[in-house]
Formats: C-alpha cells, structure tokens, sequence
C-alpha cells in the first residue's frame, strides 16, 4: 500500500478534518483564533469535497454544508450564530466522516494499485497548485490574507480555486 495513493489522500484528509473538529469542540480560545480555525476547517472541508467528489456519490452528510460555510460568512466569533453553524457544521463533517469511510476503503477494491496511486498523485498535484488556506499556527507558510481573503464568497473563492486546478 503507497501512502500517496488516493485512498491514503482521502484518509489523511479524513483525519485532518477529525482533528480540526476537536480542536474546534475542546478549544475556546480568543474569538480571532475561533474563527481562524473554523476558515481552517471551511478551506480543509472544500478542498476534501474537491478531491472526493469524482470518485464517490456525494453523501447525505454533506448535503447542505455549502450552505452552512457560506452563512458563517460574515458572521464575527462574538456572534451567537456563528458559533450555532459552527457546531452544526462540526456535527455534518463528524457525520461524514463516520458515513464515507467505509466508501473511501472501499476504493481499492474499484481501483488496481497503480491507478489509486496515479489518482493519489493527481489529487497530491492539484492541491499543491490550488490556493488554501493554512492552520494559523503554521508559521512557515504564506499568511492567510496573503492567499485568500475570509468573508464574503470564500467558500466559493477556495472551491473555484481548487477546482481550476483540475
């Protein structure tokens, strides 16, 4: 098994997402931070929709996720309806992430090994073309508003990206 391969992609993103989402439900630091993760957790969350969608049937789960990422646009940390979608939206990635991992798996049986692996690297390439956003604490890496602007169509703004890649 080739850790580049699309499943091992797609897990990894799996895991990412888990990890954002724990942050997110065990960390109630300053506003700004909340709400830097949670661009953390939108740019992550269209990114992995990105990279899954040609290869499995869009779920239940994420039905309605566009929708809550762009109503938290605009919506400050203070305010008491960010952090209702935002708990809504961790809710439907858990809920994605139980769902799809099976689907995920199950593509290596769909898939011979080298074509996962060329589907891994395709997915590898895409997303170190595309701009994203990263976790605020990577220090080493482009600030956030040096890539993409939060607010207003950004969830479009990293969909639009991501996809042109492809």
């Amino acid at each position: 098994m080739s850790t580049d391969d699309l499943v091992s992609v797609l897990a990894d993103d799996h895991l990412e997402l888990s990890r954002i989402c724990t942050e997110l439900e065990t960390d109630h630091g300053s506003p700004e931070n909340r709400r830097e993760v949670a661009d953390h957790l939108i740019a992550q969350l269209v990114q992995h929709e990105v990279a899954e969608e040609p290869f499995l049937p869009p779920g239940p789960a994420l039905h309605g996720a566009d929708d809550l990422m762009r109503r938290m646009e605009g919506l400050g940390p203070q305010d008491a309806r960010f952090e209702r979608l935002l708990a809504t939206l961790i809710h439907t990635v858990r809920r994605h992430l139980r769902e799809a991992g099976p689907a995920v798996t199950g593509l290596r049986n769909r898939y011979p090994a080298d074509r996962l692996r060329e589907l891994g690297q395709d997915a590898l390439e895409a997303r170190r073309g595309a701009d994203s956003l990263p976790h605020p604490v990577i220090a080493d890496r482009t600030p956030p508003n040096a890539l993409l602007r939060t607010g207003p169509g950004f969830v479009d703004r990293v969909r639009a990206a991501l996809t042109s890649v492809h």
